[in-house]
């Protein structure tokens, strides 16, 4: 995995914010306004039938956040190193309307992190379809020492991977919206609707995760699993 050099003027993007491209089609949405507590199913709010379900290990739960961003969101296992630690995680079945190919997309979430909450032991996945050695859409949080966000996508394999850090953290307690999103150049990463950081994407490049499922929160209920510790809200996915 290796980081690609910002090469789009960040200033131009700041004043922006986030580009439209079209109509944009809202393929999956999750409010969790309907959901018990703790957590084991949620219903997806675009219409499109994405049921999430809650997938855990070792006592691990998803309980509901009751001062969500808005309405209620939900809170992941506490922080924990180690094997036996508690696990869980939201997962979507696979589906082709959330394979984005080489059409433009945005996802995301709101989300409410610590630093306290982020482990140097291992990485926080937040929202993703695919793995490593797959095509790949994710957004990560992986920097405890900052708390800075990054967008990350891969083509066929799980090849050429381009990372996109945001400038700016987002473990201070507070809630803040952070979204992927690709343009017909781009790759970006935006934290309540500036942009803080961008990668060149060539309009060939292809994000297929055919036969991957979502996962929201980790990227499994397994060992080493990037558990997130944090709260969530409003996660979703468009094409644009």
């Amino acid at each position: 995995m290796r980081n690609q050099p910002m090469r789009v003027g960040l200033s131009a993007l700041l004043l922006l914010g986030p580009v439209t491209a079209g109509a944009v089609s809202q393929k999956l949405r999750y409010k969790f306004e309907s959901v018990s507590d703790p957590v084991t199913t949620v219903v997806d709010d675009s219409g499109k039938g994405h049921t999430g379900t809650v997938q855990a290990a070792n006592g691990g739960t998803v309980t509901v956040e009751a001062a969500g961003y808005e309405g209620q969101g939900v809170r992941f296992p506490a922080v924990c190193v180690g094997t036996t630690c508690a696990k869980a995680f939201i997962s979507a079945a696979d589906a082709v309307s959330l394979n984005p190919g080489t059409a433009l997309f945005s996802f995301g979430a709101r989300v409410k992190v610590t630093l306290a909450e982020l482990s140097a032991d291992h990485g926080s996945n937040l929202v993703q379809k695919g793995l490593s050695s797959t095509p790949q859409w994710k957004l990560q949080l992986d920097d405890a020492v900052t708390g800075k966000p990054s967008c990350v996508v891969r083509t066929t394999g799980g090849a050429d991977a381009v990372i996109v850090k945001a400038s700016v953290g987002i473990a201070d307690g507070v809630w803040h919206k952070v979204t992927c999103q690709r343009t017909s150049t781009t790759l970006t990463i935006l934290i309540d609707n500036v942009a803080r950081g961008s990668a060149l994407l060539a309009s060939t490049y292809d994000i297929t995760p055919t036969g991957q499922s979502v996962g929201i929160g980790a990227k499994s209920a397994g060992n080493n699993n990037d558990q997130f510790h944090g709260a969530m809200d409003e996660v979703y996915f468009n094409l644009d």
